[in-house]
């Protein structure tokens, strides 16, 4: 896709890997809607994009909302027109013990990483649709390739089905003339720890013993990963390919025992119960 002219809503569009590709697809010419919950940083990537010279929209939602979501395209396509890519990147972390954190605390990630990423696809798809042409683009992260840690069980979960998810929009989507890609990132410098959440535990010391993934990369260059794939209509995006393609080959090949080599190689988890 040439992005010149495009309009592209990106949700978590204020901070982080969201408005690092919201500043990269405005600097190759395209419009923005950005849709967060915080509105001074919003304020602050209008001020960017318009320095750009383009349009910019700024729409404070909520992705657990199914009304906020709904609101976000109608606020954009009034605004706008159209709309060309669609990036669902608003995303939660949390840590604590599976059997542990409450249905409640799981419910908050999964409305968050999982379904909000689904009502971004239930938003824009149909109008895609009809014009015959779009982009897809879903944040998930290594993690939702493979279990990189113990410690993070909804985050996991949720990034794993967005995978899922995203794969099945690129068998139905892309023979219709709509591109998919799938963002999974390794570590990335955010600001993501401004809301993660620790859940199911009193000690929390006796929990944060994660293994280290690779150095993080700076979110700038992340949207330069996001728009180039677009415009060569690319698939998979990864920040660390050749650490990940190499665990994904592993685990392709013998699941037992790349979980086997994860557990070697991992911390040693706590018994929260002795």
């Amino acid at each position: 896709m040439d992005v010149q002219g495009a309009v592209a809503v990106i949700t978590g569009g204020a901070s982080g890997i969201g408005r690092a590709t919201a500043l990269e697809l405005a600097r190759r010419g395209a419009d923005i809607v950005v849709a967060d919950l915080n509105d001074t940083r919003i304020d602050e990537v209008r001020a960017e994009v318009e320095a750009l010279g383009r349009r910019f929209l700024g729409v404070h939602c909520d992705v657990a909302k199914d009304a906020d979501v709904e609101r976000l395209r109608d606020e954009a396509l009034a605004t706008m027109g159209h709309v060309d890519i669609a990036m669902s990147n608003a995303g939660v972390a949390m840590l604590g013990p599976a059997e542990g954190l409450s249905m409640e605390e799981w419910d908050w990630i999964l409305q968050i990483n999982l379904l909000g990423v689904i009502r971004g696809a239930r938003a824009f798809i149909p109008h895609m649709l009809e014009r015959g042409s779009g982009y897809i683009v879903n944040t998930a992260s290594v993690a939702g390739l493979f279990a990189y840690a113990w410690d993070h069980p909804t985050y996991i979960t949720a990034k794993f089905g967005v995978v899922g998810f995203t794969e099945s929009l690129a068998l139905y989507l892309r023979p219709l003339g709509i591109g998919v890609s799938v963002l999974c990132p390794g570590l990335v410098n955010s600001n993501m720890g401004d809301t993660a959440r620790m859940g199911g535990v009193d000690d929390i010391s006796r929990w944060l013993q994660s293994m280290p993934l690779e150095e993080p990369v700076e979110a700038d260059a992340v949207g330069l990963l996001v728009a180039d794939a677009i415009r060569d209509d690319r698939y998979l995006i990864l920040t660390h390919p050749e650490p990940t393609l190499d665990r994904m080959g592993r685990r392709g090949a013998d699941l037992d025992g790349f979980i086997d080599a994860q557990i070697e190689h991992l911390p040693h988890p706590p018994n929260l119960y002795q």
